[in-house]
């Protein structure tokens, strides 16, 4: 056996949530070039659309919110390339749905809920079912978020990403009789702007008076690597989570963050 047998996916299907941009792309690339056949998925068509001809994968449409939708598109992944071995659980929003507690509405956390949480748990069950009836075991790879432990963005994206860790930890205990491993990845400060230079140490934001922007700022510019995180390094783990290297790997919390949580 050789070392590069570890990682090799070749004859295993993911899907890959949120893969019309950032973190979801590149995860989507490094499961590719693993060797994995890969279905991505995205309400950003268009988006999701070059990843899949990047890697010469198949684009489908999903609102993970959408239990129905993600029913049968889990299922069509199966169908068209044969089966479905590994999740990523990627997609989720931020943007738009936080801010003080005081002007948070019903729809605002309502919605980020629906996504990064209803979302995370009708892929997780849609799949599972699907790798329980196939009877090969599988992966399911939630991607959860270094804010699950250390708030910064605010109480809807913290709260959902902290309740997508227990979830992983819950289905981990459940699903392990079936073979299938269920882990969360946990980004850090992970720079998704194309084009854009990272800001570090003098060019982080100056202080707000925001108790969280504020923890934020800090730790960017004391990152004990010292610099933000590729997308990359994202897939780089979800690689290892989906590979043999993780066969005794279940219902971890993997940040991979710069050193972020030990600030």
């Amino acid at each position: 056996m050789q070392a590069t047998d570890w990682i090799d996916l070749s004859g295993k299907v993911a899907h890959v949530t949120g893969a019309g941009h950032g973190i979801g792309v590149a995860i989507a690339r490094a499961l590719a070039a693993a060797g994995a056949k890969v279905a991505v998925s995205d309400v950003n068509t268009e988006g999701v659309a070059e990843t899949a001809a990047e890697i010469g994968g198949l684009a489908l449409e999903l609102d993970v919110s959408d239990r129905d939708a993600v029913d049968r598109v889990m299922a069509e992944t199966a169908d068209k390339l044969g089966s479905l071995d590994i999740l990523v659980n990627n997609a989720g929003v931020y943007v738009g749905y936080g801010g003080p507690v005081r002007e948070i509405t019903d729809e605002m956390w309502r919605k980020l809920w629906s996504i990064n949480v209803d979302g995370v748990f009708y892929c997780c069950r849609a799949a599972a079912s699907l790798m329980i009836d196939a009877g090969n075991g599988g992966r399911i790879i939630n991607v959860a978020s270094t804010q699950a432990v250390s708030p910064g963005v605010g109480v809807t994206y913290d709260g959902s990403k902290a309740a997508v860790t227990q979830i992983t930890k819950a289905l981990a205990l459940e699903l392990a009789p079936h073979n299938i491993n269920v882990n969360a990845l946990a980004p850090g400060p992970t720079w998704v702007q194309p084009g854009e230079a990272p800001p570090l140490g003098e060019q982080t934001p100056p202080r707000s008076g925001d108790p969280l922007a504020d923890s934020v700022a800090d730790r960017i510019s004391r990152l004990p690597l010292g610099h933000w995180g590729d997308p990359m390094e994202q897939g780089k783990a979800a690689v290892f989570l989906a590979s043999s290297m993780a066969d005794f790997v279940t219902g971890i919390y993997l940040p991979v963050d710069g050193g972020w949580l030990v600030l």
